[in-house]
């Protein structure tokens, strides 16, 4: 019996050998392929060409072998890729190249046994989710043509090529700064230094006395091999899963650390004390960086559980803020019809409307190494001087597993305000745009968002007391389990 295939926000994942088989995966190519022409693009855009990439979790390259199969049979030029390579480089090369859209072969920061397809399209983004109840539609459906090919091809350094114009490397080379990579053996290895045409060391050590004065910037890195169970934890980049990056910065050697999930369209950052720095407080330092610094214009995006942080740099800064629902791709949206600067999301996922309408890691990354090198100064220093002039604001999420019926009940009580009362201060309003918020006089809020298809509750919580956080959070919990 053929298991179910469902879609996310973001394409499909499933278990290898279980849901996530050769045989499924031509399901979905075949159905990607009817369904990619229904699609309408603009004049000037290849009708009959898709980019094909991977990641370097198992069987990957196999796996995008058969999709370019299948889209192949279909009467596409397909335009496979010859390496693993970032998500974003697919969405790039269909924007660059002007071609219908392009698949990714990734589970992005699912564990090591889970695999995925991503569909790309044509502006340089995500699919929208019309386009993915497209696919689900036209799963087993077969439209076979002739006219297909499949060419492999270096398609990263064009991409790669890109990025330097969106930096200003020669300001970081020359900065005399130690920076620690750490891809979680993804598919972001040694990138940061080709792009900056640094020796990329991977010997997992620098001894600081080492860089001398005048010294050009030096990239080291760690688990930069490749190993499809990313060394026993996920490839997501948030503190628990960066123990052996945070353990080299101790040493007291490197001014940061850029850490990114398997398919590189996230970070994570710790600065020069090994201290993660929340992406909350990465999005606001690059809003004031963009802006006051580099002299860049545009509009500011956060999705609904992103910190009020940027809302206050927002208003400082003079740019039109929005807010979306939970997910990049509504951000991806917006950046399609309004001029939007950067716009990110609470896990990690930033990105640039000047350049792609697409979470990139490596980008987000290199620009706070370049952020650092302009003001001379720690890393701590700078986020604690943005934190004296817009305030400091604590965050923490718990994910947790409990039945879907546990799960609703909780949601429906907060939405009826029977837990008004039991976060201790005064209780401000709510909101629903995404789960529903919490807002309290003090400046904190909470919000429960439940997953639609799975026994999984997420709770948000951001308060200018960073004891208040988990106080809140203990409470909600205490909330979900009472009988």
């Amino acid at each position: 019996m053929q298991r179910e295939i469902s879609f996310g926000t973001d394409g499909w994942r499933a278990v290898i050998a279980d849901g996530y088989t050769f045989d499924n995966v031509r399901r979905v190519s075949a159905a990607i392929a009817v369904a990619a022409r229904t699609l309408e693009p603009p004049e000037g855009i290849d009708r009959n060409s898709l980019v094909v990439g991977f990641d370097r979790r198992f069987l990957s390259r196999e796996f995008a072998r058969t999709v370019a199969e299948e889209l192949r049979d279909a009467g596409f030029r397909v335009l496979l890729s010859d390496a693993p390579t970032p998500s974003q480089t697919i969405s790039f090369t269909a924007f660059r190249r002007r071609i219908l859209g392009g698949v990714v072969v990734t589970a992005s920061h699912n564990p090591a046994r889970y695999n995925g397809i991503k569909f790309k399209a044509w502006y340089g983004g995500s699919a929208l989710p019309e386009m993915y109840r497209t696919i689900a539609a036209s799963l087993d459906q077969r439209a076979r043509r002739e006219g297909g090919s499949i060419s492999e091809e270096d398609i990263l350094e064009d991409y790669l090529g890109a990025l330097r114009q969106q930096l200003d490397v020669a300001l970081i080379r020359r900065a005399n700064l130690a920076i620690l990579h750490d891809p979680i053996h993804g598919v972001a290895a040694t990138l940061p230094s080709r792009i900056l045409g640094i020796d990329y060391v991977g010997s997992s050590r620098i001894i600081r006395k080492n860089l001398e004065a005048g010294h050009e910037t030096i990239v080291d890195g760690i688990r930069g091999d490749t190993n499809p169970s990313f060394g026993g934890v996920n490839p997501e980049p948030i503190p628990e899963n960066l123990v052996a990056a945070r353990n080299v910065m101790l040493t007291g050697e490197y001014d940061l650390a850029i850490c990114n999930d398997g398919d590189a369209d996230r970070l994570g950052i710790l600065d020069e004390r090994g201290e993660f720095v929340s992406p909350h407080k990465i999005i606001s330092l690059l809003a004031l960086y963009l802006v006051r610094e580099k002299k860049l214009h545009g509009e500011i995006v956060k999705t609904f559980s992103t910190t009020r942080l940027i809302e206050s740099v927002a208003k400082k800064l003079g740019a039109t803020l929005h807010e979306t629902p939970i997910g990049f791709k509504y951000v991806a949206d917006l950046m399609l019809s309004r001029d939007v600067l950067v716009g990110g999301e609470e896990s990690g996922g930033i990105g640039f409307g000047h350049f792609l309408p697409e979470r990139d890691g490596i980008l987000s990354g290199l620009l706070v190494a370049e952020c650092v090198a302009h003001h001379e100064r720690a890393l701590s220093e700078i986020i604690a001087e943005m934190e004296e002039e817009f305030g400091a604001l604590h965050y923490d999420r718990r994910d947790l597993h409990r039945t879907m019926e546990a799960c609703g009940r909780l949601i429906e009580r907060v939405r009826a305000g029977e837990l008004d009362n039991e976060f201790g201060r005064g209780f401000a309003g709510r909101e629903e745009k995404d789960g529903v918020k919490m807002n309290f006089a003090d400046g904190s809020w909470i919000l429960f968002r439940k997953s639609g298809t799975e026994p999984i509750i997420r709770i948000y919580c951001e308060s200018p007391s960073r004891g208040r956080v988990q106080e809140m959070l203990d409470i909600a919990v205490a909330q979900l389990d009472r009988v």
